[in-house]
C-alpha cells in the first residue's frame, strides 16, 4: 500500500492575473511566481485565473496619442477575473498601470501595484536617491513612477533619442522574440543610464529582464517582474488559511 502524502499546510486564496501584455512577459512572471512560492507539493502552490488578453489595444501607443485606450479591455478583463472568483489582481504590465485607477473603481477585489512592488525592491536592495527607469515612453511620460518614488527619489530616464533609438525597439525585439537584438539594445541604453549617475535601474517594462536576463551592467537591475511575484506570494502568504480549518 502507498503511502498517504502529508495534507498541505494551508490554502492560498485565489490570484487573477491579467495578463497577455505581452505574452513572453506574462509567462515570465508565471514562471517566476511559481519558483517564489514556497511549496512542498502541487497542492501549496497558489491557485491562479489568467486571462491572456493580447488583444488589449497597445498601452504605450494610447499614451502617446498615437493608439485608441484600452481602458475598456482592461476593465472588462479585470470584472471577468473577479466574477470567476479570484480575490486579488495582478497586472504583469508596467505601462497599464497608467489606468490602475480606472480598473480599481471598477471591481472590488484588491489589485497589486507593480510599481510598489518594484519600488519596494529598489529601495530595499541599493537604498539610493539616483534610480535609473528603463521603461516604455509611455511609462516615463505618464510618470507612474515618478508618482510613487515620491521626492526623495531622483530618477534618471533614457533621452528621447535613447529611448527610439534603444529602448523601444528593445521591448518591440522582446516582443517578436528576437532576444539577442534585445539584449544588445537594451544594455546600451541601461549603460547611458549608468553614465549619467544612474545607482541601480529600474527594469520598468516587464519584457525587460527577459532580455536581460545574462547582461552585465554595472548597478543593480531591479527585475520589477520578479517583484511583483514576490509581492504576490506576500499577499497570498498573508491571506492565506490554514488547513486546519477545513478539518472537521
Amino acid at each position: 500500500m502507498s503511502q498517504q502524502l502529508n495534507p498541505p499546510r494551508f490554502a492560498y486564496r485565489t490570484v487573477g492575473v491579467l495578463g497577455g501584455m505581452g505574452a513572453l512577459a506574462t509567462v515570465d512572471f508565471l514562471n517566476k511566481l511559481v519558483l517564489a512560492t514556497p511549496a512542498a507539493c502541487d497542492q501549496e502552490h497558489i491557485p491562479l485565473l489568467v486571462r491572456f488578453c493580447p488583444e488589449v489595444p497597445d498601452r504605450a501607443d494610447a499614451l502617446l496619442g498615437c493608439g485608441p485606450s484600452p481602458v475598456s479591455a482592461l476593465v472588462a478583463a479585470a470584472l471577468s477575473i473577479e466574477q470567476d472568483g479570484a480575490q486579488c489582481l495582478v497586472i504583469p504590465c508596467n505601462t497599464a498601470h497608467a489606468w490602475y485607477d480606472d480598473i480599481s473603481k471598477s471591481i472590488t477585489i484588491p489589485i497589486l501595484h507593480i510599481v510598489d512592488a518594484a519600488l519596494e525592491a529598489a529601495h530595499r536592495d541599493d537604498p539610493t536617491e539616483a534610480i535609473g527607469l528603463l521603461a516604455t515612453t509611455g511609462t516615463i511620460r505618464s510618470s507612474i513612477y515618478q508618482q510613487h518614488g515620491g521626492n526623495d527619489v531622483h530618477w534618471i530616464t533614457s533621452s528621447d533619442d535613447e529611448q527610439e533609438l534603444w529602448v523601444m525597439p528593445g521591448i518591440r525585439a522582446v516582443k517578436a522574440n528576437r532576444l539577442d537584438e534585445a539584449a544588445h539594445l537594451l544594455q546600451m541604453a541601461a549603460n547611458a543610464l549608468v553614465h549619467r549617475g544612474a545607482k541601480s535601474i529600474i527594469m520598468g517594462c516587464t519584457e525587460i529582464p527577459i532580455a536581460m536576463n545574462n547582461c552585465t551592467v554595472e548597478v543593480p537591475l531591479i527585475d520589477s517582474t520578479q517583484a511583483l511575484a514576490l509581492a504576490c506570494v506576500a499577499w497570498a502568504s498573508e491571506t492565506a488559511v490554514s488547513s486546519e480549518a477545513f478539518v472537521a
